[in-house]
């Protein structure tokens, strides 16, 4: 079965369209991962991701949005990045062109978190402007309840984004140069947790930084030092955990995919009448 775009003529890409109400549009960004990811670590994740769901419920699959808003990484060689409202307003023509061609659902496969600002954006103002109804997956909220190896899945460049790619493309894996770090700390009381999040006292204050300014190497653990569990050893990222884990994220999404084209909300509208009654005593 054909379920890329990319690979499909027109008058198959006609008939695809007829078929489904559903289609998958994998986004990532080009940045650093650290001294041992490939600068395409997001959008490799995303599209690989996006392609064994393609492959397997047959959705639609889109050609990969590389380039994202990675502005917070941009000291760091090689990193391209987008306005936000640049990346909204693609996306939001992607959904008015899809619009056109009968898609109702749309499921986002982001693979950066910078992305998701924007994407939310778009999808708002397509679901006003065309009743197009959008979700947004990340593979790290999937692995949300899962700890890999003591550390959680969000880390940027640590065990689950590292397995990810090695099972995505191997060979944009260099793991002798990986290296988890916490973030680097500068004042004794406020502490850096991540680059937008420090700790005081008993509560927690978002202060916007750049990466540089909290880790070297452009691989940090989200997390202060003091929560930094476990190991630090990266030889436990095999080929097959990659690819166990790969298949975990794989199978939760093309459950998601096959559930979310058929979801339907009730056409509410907002009833004064009602809404103050309800208030009643």
């Amino acid at each position: 079965m054909v379920f890329e775009l990319s690979d499909m003529t027109w008058w198959e890409a006609e008939g695809a369209f007829g078929r489904r109400r559903l289609a998958v549009v994998p986004v990532g960004s080009v940045e650093q991962h650290g001294l041992h990811l490939g600068l395409g670590a997001d959008w490799i994740q995303a599209w690989e991701i996006a392609k064994r769901v393609g492959e397997r419920t047959g959705a639609m699959v889109l050609p990969v949005m590389p380039y994202g808003v990675s502005g917070h990484h941009k000291e760091f060689p090689g990193v391209i990045t987008l306005e936000p409202e640049t990346l909204q307003r693609v996306v939001y023509e992607i959904l008015q062109s899809l619009s056109r061609y009968g898609i109702e659902r749309v499921v986002f496969m982001n693979g950066h978190g910078g992305n998701l600002g924007a994407i939310t954006g778009a999808a708002k103002e397509a679901r006003d402007d065309f009743g197009v109804l959008c979700a947004i997956v990340q593979w790290w909220d999937i692995l949300r309840s899962r700890s890999i190896f003591g550390h959680p899945a969000e880390e940027h460049a640590g065990y689950a984004e590292t397995a990810l790619m090695l099972a995505s493309r191997p060979q944009a894996v260099k793991m002798e140069y990986a290296v988890l770090t916490p973030t680097r700390q500068v004042d004794e009381d406020i502490q850096l947790i991540s680059a937008g999040l420090a700790r005081f006292r008993d509560g927690v204050v978002r202060v916007p930084l750049r990466t540089l300014d909290v880790t070297d190497t452009g691989s940090m653990t989200e997390a202060h030092p003091d929560e930094v569990p476990g190991t630090k050893d990266y030889s436990m990222i095999t080929g097959d955990f990659a690819e166990g884990l790969m298949e975990e994220v794989v199978y939760w999404l093309c459950a998601f995919v096959e559930e979310f084209e058929g979801f339907e909300l009730s056409d509410l509208k907002v009833d004064k009448g009602e809404a103050m009654g309800s208030l009643d005593p």
